[in-house]
């Protein structure tokens, strides 16, 4: 021993030595953002996605929509026509090895499904044949759908799949339809720098709106740009491991001029932001984008806030915590996730609908509800690769699971109800 250290003591300190000063060095170019900081950052996340896809790149299996099964059986599973409420479901994920959209009735007999996969719409734009997500979709009465290529662009097209229309402005996660027929979406921003909010460079999301024949961008603000007219930076703490990605956007919704009385707080035209890493629900004004109302406390990476005519907002929220599994009972370390009512005017809330022992519920990043006529709710769990509507007294009176094998089964992203008059789409002839 004390040979190995006369011949290779040196030698060995001096490694330490060097391996230590890399270290810090590396330490101080990130904290000061110099090069070559962001280009290992750039080496570090692809060897990382690498490590959780490879079965992508080298497997040929969607690893990125894919989940342990925490449901069983296949397709529809529950079904109660008479507790339900009317119409067909229009749903969007993974079937097969399909990314795409089909349209169902109670029943489960499919009546529609579009024959276009968004894994196909910009091939040379990934990095694996499964590298797409749709996120935030709608549909149409003729049978048009619009939708987000997440984080690329949104893309419109029609009953048969033809592309009317693609546009590159990198909208991201919902997809909403204002009073006069113009898309509302997520898009992402340029880097920023204010010495005032942070030492480092920062990235926020901006909101945009789209016309709905063209695609072409009518209008775009960064909300960066709202917290400097509101003055409450307070609302956007910084944190370290989310520069690149402060506010995390994802859902904007228009108050509709028929709910606008509801909210006396509010106007027509005003915007609803939900900020999935601050916790936190945002109304903007629509035409200074000032901000008019926030509120944060019961949610944590919450999803899909809607405007209700009786004058509240109800929320997915998915109680984020560590993966389902089985030994968490596929419930996360929160109990699941729920549906939150609130009340803006006295910032009141409640828990209208959430997981129990006859009906766990758990979407650990993703998910969508939509309040229906009669009371229902209709929740897609995404991540639990599963669409279901539950009633007031909190029974399923229908259910879809998204199965992918015998283990595991597939993001089911959305899932929203039509009127009855919807289920024309299926007489469409796209021979």
């Amino acid at each position: 021993m004390f040979e190995w250290i006369k011949r290779y003591g040196l030698l060995a300190s001096a490694t330490i030595a060097a391996f230590l000063l890399t270290f810090s060095l590396g330490i101080s170019l990130g904290i000061m953002d110099k090069p070559p900081a962001r280009q290992i950052a750039a080496v570090i996340g692809e060897l990382k996605d690498l490590k959780k896809n490879w079965k992508a790149y080298f497997a040929d299996t969607p690893t990125q929509h894919l989940r342990s099964r925490a449901h069983a059986g296949d397709g529809v599973v529950v079904s109660k026509p008479e507790q339900m409420q009317p119409g067909v479901t229009f749903v969007s994920g993974l079937f097969g090895d399909v990314l795409g959209f089909r349209l169902y009735t109670a029943d489960g007999a499919m009546l529609h499904e579009w024959p276009i996969s968004f894994f196909n719409v910009a091939p040379d734009e990934m990095k694996h044949k499964f590298h797409a997500l749709i996120h935030g979709s709608h549909l149409y009465e003729n049978g048009d759908v619009v939708a987000n290529l997440d984080g690329r662009g949104l893309v419109r097209f029609d009953v048969c799949g033809n592309i009317l229309w693609r546009n590159n402005d990198n909208s991201h996660h919902s997809v909403f339809i204002d009073d006069v027929g113009a898309i509302w979406t997520p898009t992402l921003a340029e880097e920023q720098r204010d010495p005032l909010y942070s030492p480092l460079p920062f990235v926020f999301d901006s909101v945009a709106e789209f016309d709905p024949t063209t695609g072409r961008k009518l209008s775009e603000f960064n909300l960066f740009e709202v917290l400097l007219k509101s003055d409450q930076f307070g609302l956007a703490q910084r944190h370290a491991d989310q520069f690149s990605d402060v506010f995390h956007l994802n859902d904007v919704e228009v108050l509709s001029g028929e709910m606008a009385s509801a909210f006396p707080m509010f106007e027509a035209g005003d915007i609803l932001a939900s900020s999935r890493n601050l916790h936190q629900l945002w109304v903007l004004d629509g035409q200074n984008h000032t901000l008019k109302w926030s509120f944060g406390g019961p949610m944590l990476g919450q999803h899909d806030p809607d405007f209700q005519p009786d004058g509240k907002i109800t929320v997915l929220d998915n109680r984020v915590s560590v993966q389902a599994s089985a030994e968490n009972g596929f419930l996360g370390n929160r109990g699941g996730s729920r549906i939150v009512e609130i009340d803006p005017a006295t910032r009141n809330w409640r828990t209208l609908y959430r997981t129990d022992e006859k009906n766990k519920f758990y979407t650990q990043y993703r998910g969508k509800h939509q309040l229906l006529e009669n009371g229902n709710i209709l929740i897609a769990e995404t991540d639990a690769g599963r669409a279901f509507e539950v009633a007031p007294d909190g029974t399923v009176v229908w259910s879809f699971i998204n199965s992918w094998d015998d283990t595991r089964v597939a993001w089911l992203v959305g899932a929203n109800r039509y009127p009855p008059s919807y289920g024309a789409i299926a007489d469409a002839n796209c021979n």
